[in-house]
């Protein structure tokens, strides 16, 4: 009988509104910070895209610059010989980046034309950078367009 009374003199409807109050203020903070937490999924996302992106390309780009800019004295490309199914880099485990790994192999493709696939992989993200050349060890290497 008192919790009738209760209601009908509205003395608990300050009650009921501080807790609805409540309710819609934790239901928000919930949504927020899940909301945070994708953004943030998908910056790291896009941080292993980019951190994958620039080891490939960085080490592409220094494996090619060794290739097609032959020694001065002897002619030949400084110190790599292109051979079909040679690993020129395997690496992994680098600082600042974790669970980061990168290659580079080369595969034979006719008589004196070569492709250099570096792979680098950060996370879940991964990138392949190609080099392609033609030439010989002796006479030097240069790159294909195709």
């Amino acid at each position: 009988m008192q919790v009738s009374r209760l209601l009908k003199s509205n003395r608990g409807s300050s009650l009921v509104l501080v807790s609805a109050l409540t309710i819609i203020i934790i239901a928000l903070t919930v949504s927020l910070r899940i909301a945070a937490g994708m953004i943030m999924s998908s910056a790291n996302k896009q941080l292993n895209q980019d951190q994958a992106y620039e080891l490939a390309v960085s080490l592409g780009n220094s494996l090619e610059s060794r290739i097609i800019n032959p020694d001065a004295g002897t002619g030949t490309a400084t110190g790599l010989v292109l051979t079909d199914g040679d690993i020129l880099v395997d690496m992994s485990d680098f600082n600042g980046m974790p669970n980061a790994e990168v290659t580079a192999a080369v595969k034979m493709e006719g008589t004196d034309r070569y492709v250099v696939t570096v792979t680098s992989k950060v996370g879940k993200a991964s990138y392949i950078w190609k080099g392609i050349y033609k030439g010989s060890a002796d006479k030097g290497y240069k790159k294909c367009l195709e």
